[in-house]
């Protein structure tokens, strides 16, 4: 299965997309009570409406997407739209400092993250090959939710030497410019 990855160019880049969203751009979720608390100075009702906001901007993306599917033409491309636009929302987000503005900010990137998450899993299933299909999607998964903890730890971190909002920040950069980087180099991703 490794080899396989290996040789294919395609799943190859979104497997490493999507660890690049879970060591720097979901971890984000796990810096929301010090958000909350340390730059809204909104304690836990803050921090609820944060993560409220997260949830319903995730429920739009995937019905939107969901309702979509079928007419969908350049999945890649709006699966790097959509992971663009998330690591640029977490930029966005970490600027702001009224609960309002952030809570839309919110929305927009658990909608964005969403549509990435979503359309990356379709394009893997569908571009594997059959009797690989439950391996490479265990290995998916394995990237998708063993590899976030890393990122949240290296988050704490960090965020105890430069600050929440610029953790954040930084975060969506990297994944931003991964992305696009990943846009330019690989075209078969978007225009597949």
């Amino acid at each position: 299965m490794l080899s396989y990855l290996r040789g294919d160019r395609r799943l190859r880049v979104l497997m490493m997309l999507t660890a690049i969203l879970s060591v720097f751009g979901f971890p984000y979720i796990s810096m929301m009570p010090v958000f909350a608390r340390d730059v809204l100075h909104r304690g836990a009702t803050g921090y609820g409406a944060l993560t409220s906001s997260i949830g319903i901007g995730a429920v739009i993306g995937a019905l939107g997407v969901a309702l979509t599917s079928g007419r969908i033409r350049r999945r890649g491309r709006l699966m790097l739209i959509g992971g663009t636009a998330f690591g640029v929302l977490l930029i966005l987000f970490a600027a702001s400092r009224a609960l309002a503005l952030a809570m839309a900010l919110l929305a927009l990137a658990g909608c964005a993250m969403i549509v990435n998450n979503s359309i990356t899993n379709t394009m893997l299933q569908t571009t594997a090959p059959d009797h690989l299909r439950g391996r490479i999607m265990g290995f998916y998964s394995f990237v998708f939710v063993g590899m976030a903890p890393f990122g949240a730890f290296l988050f704490g971190l960090v965020a105890e030497h430069i600050g929440a909002p610029s953790t954040i920040a930084g975060g969506g950069a990297i994944v931003a410019i991964a992305v696009v980087i990943t846009g330019l180099a690989v075209p078969e991703l978007r225009d597949t």
